[in-house]
């Protein structure tokens, strides 16, 4: 059975937490206004055959490091950050932390010349997604990161992002998971049933009712988008072909043609389901958990089905040109000790965590927000229906991204 999840607007956290907050995949939708000339030169591999060497690190002298982060992941967003103070407390170091992430692309953008080349792009650590954390590992931009320096992460890596939802860095040697984010089916709840007479949608298919004509909303993001259509086919998206997502494309295509679909959007289409206007689609799970909040109640549902959700993380990286890996790897270890990650939850942090035993600890305080399987999934929905949208090719990358972009235009 499809499995529909509730966002605790009961939940004291929910509660204490300020309606108008903005979720960090909100902001992340930016990206699909990128037009795709510049997603290809943001994003090409550097293509140099020099095979860079790390820094010399500096840790045991420079008690300092910076962080590149996205919007919205950190407690205390007004600058407080009350678990970096008590980390620069406990540890000594100094934490710089930049709020300076709001799109892979524009990001690598700004660094890519530093990172070829091996020196400080400005950052001793950041957190991008998936894909494009693959990419920098293959054109051998970051360092290798040392697990003795990371007890904790060795202890409380919960075995799924170091296995299948990890193997675009098989055994985590350069990179470690910060949060995770899911796509889903979401849906207008009152809308829905009164125009197809049930109660929320079990399969992608449900998406094309006649009814729904013209009330579909999707994600600007290719990834999430085609890999929901692509697993509502019987595609194993963790290794699709080029005819299967040509298939989904095509789908895609038909849908957008016939005005099935409405619209194509990042951080404004949270908005066309708050008014209903958008009645069903592809959605970010964690925006519509907020949207409910903004709104006190529960009038937005998502959907994980079992034909499978999307699912990625942001991930940390110590690029070559950092001096300050051990201080980064101290801070990392810190973020998994299971009470700093339950503190982040209840504070608002609405992402899944990487952490084993948070759970546990948010269960004591929050149950509502403890048992949402949207925030913390249980091991039996990360086997069964969150998969991986498989890393591209330089090739693939370039030529399906050319796809994408011609059938979104006009759009967006």
């Amino acid at each position: 059975m499809s499995e529909q999840v509730q966002s605790p607007n009961s939940g004291e956290s929910f509660k204490k937490v300020s309606a108008t907050q903005i979720t960090r995949r909100a902001v992340i939708g930016g990206a699909g206004a990128v037009g795709v000339a510049a997603f290809l030169a943001a994003c090409s591999p550097g293509g140099g055959t020099k095979t860079l060497t790390p820094a010399e690190d500096l840790s045991a002298t420079e008690k300092v490091l910076t962080w590149d982060n996205w919007p919205y992941y950190m407690d205390g967003e007004d600058g407080s950050f009350p678990t970096l103070k008590a980390f620069e407390k406990q540890s000594g170091i100094k934490v710089t932390y930049n709020i300076n992430v709001d799109d892979n692309n524009t990001y690598f953008a700004k660094i890519k010349n530093q990172l070829a080349t091996g020196t400080d792009t400005g950052a001793d650590t950041f957190c991008l997604t998936d894909w494009m954390v693959a990419r920098l590992i293959g054109n051998g931009y970051v360092q290798e990161l040392n697990y003795d320096n990371m007890p904790n992460v060795t202890a409380n890596l919960i075995p799924a992002f170091k296995g299948e939802l990890g193997s675009f860095d098989e055994g985590r040697k350069y990179s470690l998971p910060w949060k995770g984010i899911i796509a889903a089916i979401g849906y207008h709840k009152a809308n829905y049933k009164k125009l197809t007479g049930k109660d929320a949608p079990t399969s992608v298919e449900d998406l094309w009712a006649p009814e729904l004509n013209g009330r579909v909303e999707v994600l600007s993001e290719m990834r999430d988008t085609l890999g929901i259509l692509m697993m509502g086919s019987g595609v194993d998206i963790t290794k699709f072909t080029s005819e299967e997502f040509y298939a989904a494309l095509d789908l895609f295509t038909e849908k957008v043609s016939s005005g099935h679909i409405r619209s194509i959007k990042g951080n404004s289409y949270v908005d066309d389901y708050k008014s209903g206007d958008a009645v069903a689609g592809i959605v970010w799970a964690g925006d519509l958990v907020g949207a409910n909040l903004e709104l006190g109640s529960e009038e937005l549902g998502v959907v994980l089905l079992d034909s499978g959700s999307t699912f990625a993380c942001d991930n940390f990286v110590v690029p070559m040109g950092s001096a300050h890996k051990a201080n980064v790897e101290a801070a990392i270890d810190y973020y998994f000790t299971p009470e700093i990650a339950a503190e982040l939850a209840l504070a608002g942090v609405y992402y899944v965590t990487p952490v084993a035993g948070a759970r546990e600890i948010v269960i004591k305080k929050d149950p509502a927000l403890a048992n949402n399987e949207l925030i913390f999934p249980s091991d039996e929905i990360f086997a069964t229906k969150l998969k991986q949208f498989r890393p591209l090719t330089p090739k693939e990358d370039n030529e399906f991204s050319k796809a994408w972009s011609k059938a979104s235009n006009g759009v967006v």
